[in-house]
């Protein structure tokens, strides 16, 4: 289930980066690695990221506070954290921004696969992995393709981007200026007029019904989008 998500990898460690690195390219296709948390912040925000793994001791900004902005964003994505020590403190911390797992220096293999294994379990009870919109369209994010009936429709990096963030707060309003963050991040322009283009495309898509908008609020999925489906559609 893993290999066609991408895994976001933050860690200020050469020889680290390297040997973890290339474990996570054992279980996914995609890993975004950086060397600290401003630009694993960045990398974030580019794109859809289903997984975060992060050192905790890291200059400037350390993983924790990585942690807390990631969660400023999205409240449900799976972060790992990695330390070589086990302050209460930062456990405590780690606890409160509930992370998945929090794991011990020297890491393993063994004990890596077990975290991305109950990681995996959890993005399938979050309804991260497919996403049911409605009776007959399904929306699978390990492939970012709606599956319909027979069809299987591809969507654009930020078409998918914009429905991960939809999907991943069913039920709230998410204003123009979140979506657009999340779309274009700090470093590129996005505008109104782009943002409403995307949004046409994707309802082109999914159905006119399928996102909803309030002025001055926001957007959200529609009442009869979103419900959650822990098995991929018969389509794939």
């Amino acid at each position: 289930m893993l290999r066609h998500l991408t895994a976001l990898y933050v860690e200020d460690d050469p020889m680290q980066r390297t040997v973890t690195s290339e474990w996570l390219l054992s279980f996914f296709n995609n890993v975004r690695m950086a060397e600290n948390s401003e630009d694993g912040l960045r990398l974030f925000a580019e794109g859809p990221v289903h997984l975060v793994i992060t050192d905790l001791k890291m200059p400037g900004m350390n993983g924790l506070e990585l942690a807390a902005a990631i969660r400023r964003q999205d409240r449900t994505v799976p972060i790992l954290m990695l330390s070589a020590y086990t302050e209460t403190a930062d456990l405590l911390a780690a606890a409160r921004l509930h992370l998945v797992d929090y794991l011990l220096k020297p890491l393993s293999w063994e004990r890596l696969k077990a975290a991305l294994e109950c990681a995996a379990l959890g993005l399938l009870a979050e309804g991260r992995v497919f996403v049911q919109l409605d009776a007959d369209t399904t929306y699978c994010v390990a492939d970012g393709c709606l599956h319909r009936l027979e069809q299987r429709i591809p969507l654009t990096l930020r078409e998918r981007a914009l429905l991960d963030l939809l999907a991943a707060h069913r039920g709230q309003w998410l204003s123009k200026q979140r979506l657009l963050d999340r779309l274009y991040g700090a470093t590129d322009t996005g505008s109104e007029a782009s943002l409403k283009n995307v949004i046409l495309r994707l309802r082109h898509k999914i159905g006119t019904d399928a996102i909803v908008n309030r002025y001055g609020v926001g957007y959200r999925l529609g009442d009869q989008q979103g419900t959650l489906v822990a098995r991929p559609p018969t389509a794939m």
